[in-house]
């Protein structure tokens, strides 16, 4: 689909809120596949009325046919001619529509225009502008000749009772319903605009995002607005209220204009105030974060971007109750304040956000939350729904999102990518990705500020911080069951993480479907949503807790509880192996045949995770004088990873000949403990790192326990040729078979399947490495894995 932004340039040039529109709107519409998007922009001189009437006339001579749809924002750009046309309004020529001169007459002289040749039903239709029966070319043609005959004639006055006649009279014959697909404004102040739209039009309001990247919270120092310094943006009224407002900290204005003389005068000598003049958008954004509150006081404001980047930093906004579009986005007294348009009144809200800091931000924290919600990819839905279907034999027009949305509800943040659990998340939903669009919702540890985190290509993680409340709750139930317990907590009390709560909300209101997983979101979605859901499952969970919570069976029981809804209820179950789906089926009495219950296992990213060569391996070995045996374990601190960690202990105790080394959080656990001086911890690390381990040691240990679900530590060691000494349990899902795949070991003589290991014949030893290899090649990539997910999701939504 070929889609055309037709907007005008401004002479002279200045960028604002309606380029910001345009760039924005123009890098959305080409990242969706099958479109591609253009900025038209033709010079506009505005200065009188014959430069006026000459920039009409050169966006209505455009030829736009190859185009599949067009779409304006702005005079005189929807005179235009097309027939899949949307207007989506940012305002018109306001100095001839409702900022208006109140000192001028309305009337224009009739006769006048008779002389000059102007026919009487045209001279008719400009008196009575809406309810006009005329094509744009015959009124566009006789006033221009008369214009041409007259142009020193004071009745062309701009502003002045005809330049306002024609303009609006071009303005309302462009927009008329038979040349119009689809009406919409960027406000509900401009939707109500008297005369913008024609009489009886449905009008769509789309608030848009911003264009501005790097928006973020950060110290709370300053008090700053940005705007151009124009009499209507009231800049006066910020400082005067500043001024009285006696605050110690520093008042930062961002902008140039026609009224920063007056303005300099106005704030006089006063120590606090900087005028910052016109500033590059990386310094713009982080004026933004150093704010304590971003004072945008403009009279009748169309929309304004000021307020919305001020929120998306997480900064409550103080305006004025007659500052139109920025009213529509602050919630008075909860993301901001909304305040008369006086000193007074500006200066109180101003010391209250500076006095009460604590507030500030969180009043800032409540306003980012809302201003997320609007997002590119639903504005261009909305416009692109609103386009017309293009004739039969012709391209064909999206009117529907190219990919639809997934939410994904989880507890805790995926990036970095430090456990098995994280990895499933970042490796599954980045593949998914290529056929949704998939936003995480995730709770997210109390110090960190709300935020959605691009991860890649339409897949990100919004982050909804805890409160102090769910601390309080977690820290009791930790005490009691002596065990990791963020999940459970959420399960439990959902209502002590309200940001959570909202976020869920939200995403429940815009995706296509939702995904629980893990069960211990699905408290928190049924709280606010009924919405239909899939659930996948990393385990059975009923069994991974009754060996971490032991004797305490309450616990166990509610988990149960929890995971048995998950189960029965969901639309789509996808566990992680065979075993877990007829566990879960067995639990549960899920009695659907297995279409609705399906296996997604744990897989791998191949392309990134090459087999590795002896030989350099050997080489490499040298030269860093790794001269004895290395085992290897890697997993996080989740407790079957803790149980199979103290049988790697033990196994090193037998073995003081090879050297045992650690990665990942468990380390963080093992640490405590009395070890023997052949083990040694990494603990968390890179990518690269652990990279450089598994092609350095010699045998990958996964000695597994308890749990359930799979290993991807297995999964690893076999896709980059990591001979393999496992448990019998540690193996369950993947198929494997004793001497053709692994070595295996029991618990209490996995000393014995290392020293087996070792002392395998280097050409069995590359055949076992071979076949496990071959069998990550089948069943355990990434990229054919999140395939066949999409395919199951996409028959949910059939």
């Amino acid at each position: 689909m070929k889609i055309a932004i037709v907007a005008p340039s401004p002479v002279p040039f200045v960028l604002g809120g309606a380029e910001n529109l345009w760039q924005g709107l123009l890098e959305a519409l080409n990242s969706r596949p099958g479109v591609q998007a253009d900025l038209l922009k033709l010079p506009s001189r505005e200065r009188n009325m014959g430069e006026l009437l000459d920039t009409y006339r050169r966006f209505a001579d455009l030829d736009l046919s190859h185009f599949d749809l067009v779409i304006s924002t702005k005079y005189p750009a929807w005179a235009i001619r097309h027939p899949n046309h949307v207007v989506y309004l940012q305002h018109t020529l306001r100095g001839l529509y409702d900022v208006y001169p109140a000192d001028l007459p309305t009337g224009f002289d009739s006769n006048a225009l008779r002389s000059l040749g102007v026919p009487t039903h045209i001279v008719k239709a400009l008196a009575d502008y809406r309810a006009a029966d005329v094509e744009f070319d015959e009124v566009l043609n006789a006033i221009d000749a008369a214009f041409r005959k007259s142009s020193d004639s004071p009745q062309w006055a701009f502003p002045g009772p005809l330049s306002r006649a024609v303009i609006r009279l071009l303005d309302a014959v462009a927009m008329r319903a038979d040349k119009v697909a689809h009406y919409a404004a960027i406000s509900d102040v401009v939707a109500a605009r008297e005369g913008y739209f024609p009489v009886g039009a449905k009008v769509a309001v789309h608030h848009h995002p911003t264009h501005l990247k790097g928006l973020t919270s950060g110290p709370q120092e300053t008090i700053f607005s940005a705007s151009r310094l124009d009499p209507a943006k009231r800049i006066n009224l910020i400082i005067e209220a500043y001024i009285r407002s006696g605050v110690n900290v520093p008042l930062h204005i961002a902008g140039s204009g026609s009224d920063e003389a007056r303005l300099r005068e106005v704030a006089g000598t006063h120590p606090g105030i900087r005028f910052l003049g016109r500033i590059p958008d990386a310094e713009l954004a982080q004026e933004y974060a150093r704010a304590i509150c971003v004072p945008f006081v403009p009279r009748d404001e169309d929309y304004g971007l000021i307020t919305l980047e001020a929120m998306l930093a997480s900064k409550p906004v103080i305006t004025t109750t007659d500052s139109g579009g920025p009213t529509e986005l602050i919630e008075n007294g909860r993301t901001g304040f909304i305040v008369e348009p006086e000193p007074a009144s500006l200066a109180r809200a101003m010391h209250r956000l500076c006095d009460d800091r604590v507030a500030a931000r969180e009043m800032g924290l409540a306003a980012q939350v809302r201003a997320s919600s609007l997002r590119w990819d639903t504005l261009c839905d909305a416009l692109l729904a609103g386009g017309r279907p293009v004739q039969a034999g012709g391209p064909t027009v999206i009117t529907k999102r190219a990919k639809p949305l997934l939410g994904v509800l989880n507890t805790f943040p995926i990036a970095p990518a430090v456990s098995g659990g994280k990895l499933r998340l970042l490796g599954l939903y980045s593949r998914v990705a290529e056929q949704f669009k998939v936003q995480f919702v995730n709770l997210a540890p109390s110090h960190l500020p709300r935020q959605v985190r691009e991860l890649s290509a339409d897949f990100c993680e919004e982050l909804a911080p805890k409160s102090s409340t769910f601390d309080k709750h977690e820290q009791r139930l930790q005490e009691s069951l002596g065990a990791s317990v963020e999940d459970l907590t959420a399960a439990i009390h959902p209502t002590s993480a309200p940001q959570w709560l909202e976020a869920i909300d939200a995403m429940a209101r815009r995706a296509d479907l939702i995904v629980c997983s893990h069960p211990y979101a699905l408290p928190a979605l049924r709280t606010v949503s009924k919405v239909a859901f899939v659930y996948e499952a990393h385990n059975v969970e009923a069994d991974l807790k009754a060996d971490i919570f032991g004797t305490h069976r309450w616990a166990v029981d509610r988990v149960s509880m929890i995971e048995s809804l998950a189960v029965r209820d969901a639309v789509l179950v996808a566990a992680c192996s065979a075993q877990d789906r007829e566990r879960l089926r067995k639990l549960y009495q899920r009695q659907d045949g297995g279409a609705d219950l399906i296996v997604v296992p744990n897989g791998i990213d191949l392309s990134a995770t090459p087999l590795r060569n002896f030989a350099r391996s050997a080489q490499r070995r040298t030269t860093l004088g790794v001269n004895r045996p290395l085992a290897l374990f890697m997993g996080s601190a989740h407790g079957p990873n803790i149980d199979a960690a103290r049988v790697v202990m033990e196994a090193s105790a037998q073995l003081p000949h090879v050297d045992f080394l650690m990665l990942g959080s468990v380390c963080s656990v093992v640490e405590s403990w009395d070890r023997p001086a052949n083990v040694g911890l990494a603990g968390v690390v890179s990518d690269a790192e652990k990279a450089s381990w598994l092609e350095l040691c010699d045998v990958g240990l996964n000695p597994m326990i308890s749990g359930s679900g799979t290993n991807l530590k297995l999964i690893e060691y076999a896709a980059a040729g990591v001979p393999i000494v496992s448990t019998e349990f540690g193996v369950r899902g993947a198929g494997f078979a004793p001497g053709r795949e692994y070595v295996s070991a029991a618990k209490d003589s996995f000393a014995t399947g290392i020293k087996t290991a070792l002392g395998t014949a280097r050409p069995k030893s590359d055949g076992i490495v071979r076949k496990a290899r071959q069998w990550v090649e089948a069943d355990a990539d990434w990229t054919a894995i999140a395939a066949t997910y999409a395919g199951a999701l996409k028959q949910v939504l059939a």
